[in-house]
């Protein structure tokens, strides 16, 4: 063996041997962190976009009436995970991480689910569908400022949890074929910046065609069904700067762009 190799060999030894001991420095700093009675419980809940379901008081209280004060107490690492699945079963919340501080503090960091659109169902039962596909009841809280979709909507809070992940509890396809259409359709307008800020309504015929509304309420768009979306917003698009500047928003009542190639109007 040569110098040159023995020194390799040495120079890994005395960096596992290192690894090893700052693992086993940390596993220790972490076991004795976990016997230290709780100093406090902190909350903070994020949203992207400004849509407070939850407040952190609130959490802290649910927290606190299941699991007493946690203050002045030695917890478990499974209590740890219990207070982790409760926070994470508010309908409202998307992720949840819930750890021990080196000041022996317990921090719950949460993220509230981004609403894409809300639903009022033919049965007038309201609810959220998030950007993901989840969908959350509302909230007393907080009125989010999204789409709102009626009409002949078959699907129920109670019923599906989530068409797109597969978890529907809905025995009838109908109620998530439903709600793919107008997931797919909501996603669209929502990732234009145009068409987010100019369409506020989409009500849902009972053969599965769509009318859309926009905010200024100057007429009703006859969209048809979800397929072909880009060109029919397209001839939207173009009928808006090259045709409804001639006659004004208010000309007509119903602007039709379901046929293919044309848009019909009328009054």
């Amino acid at each position: 063996m040569n110098t040159l190799m023995a020194k390799i060999i040495v120079e890994r030894v005395i960096f596992f041997l290192f690894l090893a001991g700052l693992l086993a420095l940390l596993g220790f700093a972490g076991s004795s962190n976990m016997q230290k009675p709780v100093k406090g419980l902190h909350v903070s809940v994020a949203s992207a976009n400004g849509n407070y379901f939850v407040c952190p008081p609130v959490v802290h209280e649910t927290i606190t009436h299941a699991f007493d004060s946690l203050k002045g107490r030695v917890i478990s690492q499974e209590t740890l995970e219990e207070i982790y699945q409760l926070v994470n079963d508010i309908p409202w919340v998307e992720q949840t991480a819930v750890y021990r501080t080196i000041n022996a503090s317990v921090n719950v960091d949460i993220r509230l689910k981004k609403p894409l659109l809300r639903v009022i169902n033919r049965q007038n039962e309201s609810f959220y569908v998030d950007v993901n596909g989840n969908l959350f009841p509302l909230s007393e809280a907080h009125t989010a400022r999204v789409m709102l979709v009626t009409g002949h909507v078959p699907a129920s809070l109670d019923e599906t949890s989530s068409f797109r992940s597969g978890r529907s509890k809905d025995k009838s396809e109908k109620a998530a074929e439903t709600l793919e259409g107008i997931y797919t359709l909501a996603s669209y307008i929502a990732g234009d910046p145009f068409l987010n800020a100019f369409i506020d309504n989409i009500y849902v015929h009972r053969d599965g065609h769509y009318d859309l509304t926009p905010k200024n309420g100057a007429h009703i768009i006859e969209f048809g069904d979800a397929s072909d979306m880009e060109k029919k917003f397209n001839k939207l698009r173009t009928f808006y700067s090259r045709g409804i500047n001639q006659v004004g928003w208010h000309h007509y009542n119903r602007v039709n762009v379901a046929y293919k190639n044309q848009v019909i109007c009328s009054k």
